[in-house]
């Protein structure tokens, strides 16, 4: 799934509902494209983290690929790059994270 150029306020909501919608297909991995990300702030940060949480939720799995360096920066800082796996290259990642079996979403 490729992110907008700009992860913050305007885009957040409907970026995180592509991500809610591409898991609901039953994928069994998301893989959120930074190529072309060049900002993120604590929203789009938040973006990650909801995707990767429901990713998780479903027995499905979620990485991060090619951040740019200003949004490599803020993954570090942050600290988000050692709770989602960042790869280089798709194909990296395809490599890493194995197969995996969706689950129906829990309910409280």
């Amino acid at each position: 799934m490729r992110m907008p150029e700009e992860l913050d306020l305007a885009t957040a909501d409907g970026t995180v509902e592509q991500g809610y919608a591409a898991i609901a297909r039953h994928t069994r991995l998301v893989l959120l494209d930074l190529t072309g990300t060049s900002f993120c702030d604590a929203r789009g940060l938040s973006v990650f983290t909801r995707i990767a949480n429901r990713s998780e939720a479903t027995g499905c799995r979620c990485g991060l690929i090619a951040p740019q360096p200003p949004v490599a920066r803020v993954l570090r800082i942050s600290g988000l790059d050692a709770r989602i796996p960042v790869f280089a290259t798709i194909g990296d990642a395809l490599a890493h994270l194995g197969p995996c079996t969706p689950q129906p979403p829990s309910h409280p």
